[in-house]
């Protein structure tokens, strides 16, 4: 079976990081490993990552940035960091607060595999049977900055910003070419650097998959004011891009 990497990033996670999960995990499934990347945090961070990696040195991989560069750099220095181990198969992101739960991301990748996609992004979709538990601010924030978002990148995705996502490692290189201009909004670009790639044919080889399990857990890192940038990160993007 094919190994995967998780980039975890996180920034003031020594609190409220659930340790056992991540451990548990990786007991039952040897061919995950996790980099967890610490984005110059002002907490422990580093100290429980490095005590984490010590109880399994083997599918664990610590990195720490030198200073605070917001979830996109973040992201991108651990793809970096697995990418270039020549390890994995595939490689993907998830957040550290688990509000898509880690088997939830083994959904994602069993589907990338058996499907021979490029990239699966997992997708909050409030339906029967799935268990989406998300206020109904964030749930009406989200849609209208999901309508913005889909103007932008001229795709019908329902919901580019839920926290995992993963990719075939051939498509790495293009994603990690060079240093996201949003700090927030880097699936968008990450978008429109494989739709650059692909062409017409990226509709084909990506796939939005409805996750079964989301949680809205407290503490969220992004705040009022990063949303009020939203449109103005979104007209960067679309002029780089």
């Amino acid at each position: 079976m094919s190994a995967t990497a998780i980039i975890i990033p996180c920034y003031n996670e020594g609190k409220r990081l659930n340790q056992q999960a991540f451990l548990s995990f990786l007991a039952n499934n040897k061919n995950y490993h996790l980099f967890l990347v610490d984005d110059g945090s002002t907490d422990n961070t580093f100290k429980v990552l490095t005590e984490l990696e010590t109880q399994n040195p083997t599918q664990i991989t610590t990195l720490k940035n030198d200073k605070n560069l917001g979830k996109g750099e973040t992201v991108r220095n651990g793809m970096l960091a697995a990418y270039n181990t020549n390890s994995f198969a595939q490689i993907g992101f998830l957040d550290a607060d688990l509000s898509t739960p880690l088997t939830e991301f083994v959904v994602l990748t069993n589907f990338l595999i058996q499907h021979n996609k490029k990239a699966v992004f997992g997708s909050r979709l409030k339906r029967v049977g799935a268990a989406i538990e998300r206020s109904l601010i964030r749930h009406l924030v989200g849609r209208f900055f999901a309508t913005l978002i889909g103007w932008t990148i001229k795709i019908p995705f329902y919901d580019t910003q839920c926290g995992a996502k993963v990719f075939n490692s051939d498509v790495i290189p293009t994603i990690i070419s060079t240093p996201f201009v949003s700090r927030w909004l880097f699936d968008v670009e990450i978008i429109l650097r494989l739709k650059q790639l692909f062409g017409k044919d990226v509709t084909s080889l990506l796939y939005e998959y409805p996750i079964s399990q989301w949680n809205d857990v407290k503490g969220s890192k992004i705040t009022w004011k990063d949303s009020v940038k939203v449109p103005i990160e979104l007209s960067i993007i679309k002029i780089k891009y």
